[in-house]
């Protein structure tokens, strides 16, 4: 009997953003060509009445669908996305990849998959120079999301997605640190050009209600390709 590998190759996080109820439309579609599946988180959108008009985002309530492939089958899948003949042309959104240094795989051995790597590795060397966008993610304690969503705003971002969350302190780590982790969270994503992300940045950090100590964090990340999804698509 074939006992199943784990492996830990190189990817690619495709992450879709269309309107509520529209994720499944998505799935359907990466899968068709290839993908092994998605996930589906519910946010809602930040973004000025202009840019939702440009996207055909009407609504604010957003499905977020992921979806983790091998590199190579990326192209095919984005290709199946924005084909305005499949399903996705009625989920109109945006869509965009994030380079990923592996993903956890399994197979079966002799299968022809790509073989088990002994240590996690950094990939994605020359995607940092290509990438246009960056993505800002912020964690913050439910409630302050959109302080920093008007504050990147200000800064030059058009818009962002929330998402509800909860952190996982411990009680141990509360009084370690001595300040109080508020369980329920908000993860805000802000896509902006790599040009102005800095500028974006160091306004969220200025945010004066994050200035209370243990209020969120933020990271960004650079984003390999970023484009429409369909009606939007269409029309691009």
């Amino acid at each position: 009997m074939s006992v199943l590998a784990t492996i830990y190759a190189p990817g690619k996080l495709l992450v879709s953003i269309v309107g509520r109820n529209q994720g499944d439309l998505v799935v359907e579609t990466v899968k068709r060509a290839g993908a092994r599946g998605g996930t589906v988180l519910l946010g809602r959108g930040t973004a000025e009445n202009r840019i939702l008009r440009l996207l055909c985002l009407g609504d604010t309530e957003k499905d977020l669908v992921l979806t983790l492939a091998p590199a190579g089958e990326m192209p095919a899948i984005i290709k199946a996305l924005r084909d305005k003949g499949g399903p996705a042309r009625k989920a109109p959104g945006i869509g965009f990849v994030i380079d990923v240094s592996g993903i956890l795989r399994h197979i079966l051995p002799g299968s022809g998959g790509p073989a088990p790597q002994p240590s996690i590795t950094a990939t994605g060397e020359n995607m940092s120079a290509q990438a246009s966008h960056q993505l800002i993610c912020v964690i913050v304690n439910a409630g302050y999301a959109d302080d920093v969503m008007n504050a990147a705003r200000a800064a030059g971002a058009t818009g962002g997605t929330i998402i509800n969350a909860r952190g996982t302190g411990r009680e141990e780590d509360v009084k370690f640190f001595g300040i109080t982790i508020v369980p329920e969270k908000e993860f805000l994503m802000v896509l902006a050009e790599k040009a102005s992300a800095p500028d974006i940045l160091e306004a969220i950090r200025r945010t004066p209600s994050l200035n209370e100590p243990g209020i969120g964090i933020a990271f960004c990340m650079d984003v390999e390709s970023f484009f429409p999804l369909g009606r939007a698509a269409g029309q691009s």
